[in-house]
């Protein structure tokens, strides 16, 4: 016996790394499989990037698989070991499943760290794809603690940035997760008499599940061939489109349980069920959500289980099962209350306390850096005369010295940035009637005003007679508008001086043009805002 176990150790072919590390990267390898691979890869990694790369393998098929607090924990051993450029990707991968499970078990403090690490790789990287990628993992976080609204336009703003850009991964995830969250945007909707936001929802939904199938077909992926026809097919479904439902939720099923994606079959095994019921069969869709629950227990996702319960109540209530029916429906409220406590006491303590607090102290940081860059400055302003003597304001030259730091700044970090064009109206008539004495109080007071409703970076100057110019580094056009309709109205409360003798009339207005670039060009900004 000991010479044939001798001769069987060697004739096994010995464990090897590259082959283990292959089996587990094969496309559409099922997840079990999958997971056992990458083990078997990071069991004979002999280098530490070998031992990292199959950590990041780990991780993925754990998120595959639905084990999400195992994933958690794995990515924390993981998560340091991958530095350096030739990682960079893994480590992006690993971050964005960071931020997915963390969303989905409520941790959300782990799954917002990610999401801002995440951001700041890609900012550093300047890889558009990246931000991307980020924008979306912000945004499930956002959807998983309440707020899809926000969530959706986050998404939906950075996919517009990228509507000519080639198909690549992060555009199929970005746009499957606006189909996602457009569904559990219309589930909220749909018992709450708001038919045309559901409809909106639904939608937008649809086009963008749609443009990931399209997506699917030129940058394929194991997991999204599971997730985007599922997706797509419970938005046609919810639209009332129940035959081309079908096709799509079982392949995404089929997909599933071939691959093992145990959540993904779960998700659209709810799908199914609500297939049945509205094909008229609330006897099978009964059964179908019953067993599924069953089937999950404990481990069930808390979204997926609440929507089993609410298909299992809508299909017994068919039936007239009416104990039934409220048995599901009681344990979905209280399953729905209990994710609404998480997602109120994540916003409370995350936003409020943490991310807010974060921002202020990024503020003041840049408040601090701006206030030293402007003592630098002092020097420079009276040596080169960039003030205007009567508001204190920069004047042309030194709007042209500041744009030209900042615009091609913004070109070169994809940044956004607005200039707003001020104009006092009827200034000519207010010269005219009360004196040049009142008009320059009035051009002093606007002056004032503009300081104390600026930030420490925005570029202030008078640009001549009663026109003045704003430069808005790092704000949208949408944002600019904003502040510059609070600026208007401001202004219009305004007392206006009155001469010697003189009653003060109503209060002064003003017109306002916005441009923002691209194009990261001074005179091209002037005259678009003009």
């Amino acid at each position: 016996m000991t010479i044939t176990t001798a001769a069987a150790a060697v004739t096994s072919p010995p464990l090897d790394f590259h082959a283990s590390l292959a089996a587990a990267s094969a496309p559409g390898i099922n997840a079990e499989q999958g997971l056992q691979a990458a083990r078997r890869a990071a069991a004979t990694a002999r280098q530490a990037h070998e031992q990292a790369m199959a950590g990041a393998w780990i991780c993925t098929f754990l998120m595959r698989l639905g084990r999400h607090a195992d994933l958690l924990d794995e990515a924390s051993r993981v998560l340091p070991q991958l530095v350096g450029p030739e990682l960079a990707a893994q480590r992006h991968e690993l971050l964005r499943c960071i931020t997915l499970c963390g969303s989905e078990i409520g941790a959300f403090d782990v799954a917002l760290d990610a999401a801002q690490e995440l951001a700041r790789d890609s900012r550093t990287a300047g890889d558009g794809e990246a931000r991307l990628t980020a924008s979306y993992g912000l945004a499930v976080c956002l959807e998983r603690m309440g707020d899809s609204w926000q969530a959706q336009r986050l998404l939906r703003e950075a996919l517009a940035g990228h509507e000519q850009s080639a198909p690549s991964r992060p555009l199929l995830v970005a746009a499957n997760g606006v189909c996602a969250m457009a569904i559990g945007m219309a589930h909220r909707l749909r018992d709450a008499g708001a038919d045309a936001d559901l409809q909106d929802a639904l939608h937008s939904g649809r086009e963008h599940g749609e443009l990931a199938l399209r997506l699917l077909e030129q940058v394929p992926d194991p997991v999204y061939e599971v997730a985007v026809p599922g997706n797509l097919g419970e938005a046609r479904l919810l639209q009332g489109d129940v035959p081309q439902a079908w096709p799509l939720l079982q392949r995404s099923l089929d997909l599933a349980l071939a691959r093992g994606l145990h959540a993904h079959a779960w998700r659209v095994q709810t799908s199914v069920a609500d297939w049945m019921l509205a094909a008229g069969q609330p006897a099978q869709a009964r059964r179908a959500a019953l067993e599924l629950l069953a089937r999950m227990g404990a481990q069930g996702p808390q979204q997926t289980t609440i929507r089993a319960h609410d298909t299992a109540y809508r299909a017994c209530r068919a039936l007239g099962l009416h104990q039934d029916a409220l048995h599901h429906l009681e344990t979905a409220e209280r399953l729905e209350r209990s994710r609404t406590t998480s997602q109120l006491r994540a916003q409370s303590e995350l936003f409020v306390t943490r991310t807010e607090a974060q921002r202020a102290g990024e503020q003041a940081e840049r408040a601090r850096a701006d206030a030293l860059r402007q003592r630098e400055r002092a020097a420079e302003f009276a040596e080169a005369a960039e003030r205007d003597p009567l508001t204190g304001l920069g004047n042309r030259r030194h709007l042209q010295r500041r744009c030209a730091e900042l615009l091609p700044q913004a070109a070169q970090d994809g940044t956004p940035l607005s200039l707003a064009l001020l104009d006092l109206d009827h200034f000519k008539q207010v010269n005219d009637r009360h004196g040049h004495a009142v008009g320059d109080q009035l051009l002093v007071a606007l002056a004032q005003l503009l300081r104390e409703n600026t930030r420490a970076g925005d570029v202030l100057t008078r640009y001549g007679g009663e026109e003045f110019v704003l430069v808005l580094p790092g704000m949208s056009l949408e944002r600019a508008h904003e502040a510059c309709e609070r600026l208007r109205e401001r202004v219009q409360a305004l007392p206006m001086p009155g001469a010697a003798g003189v009653p003060d009339g109503p209060g002064p207005t003003i017109s306002i043009g916005l441009a923002s670039a691209p194009p990261c060009d001074l005179p091209l900004l002037l005259q678009g805002a003009d």
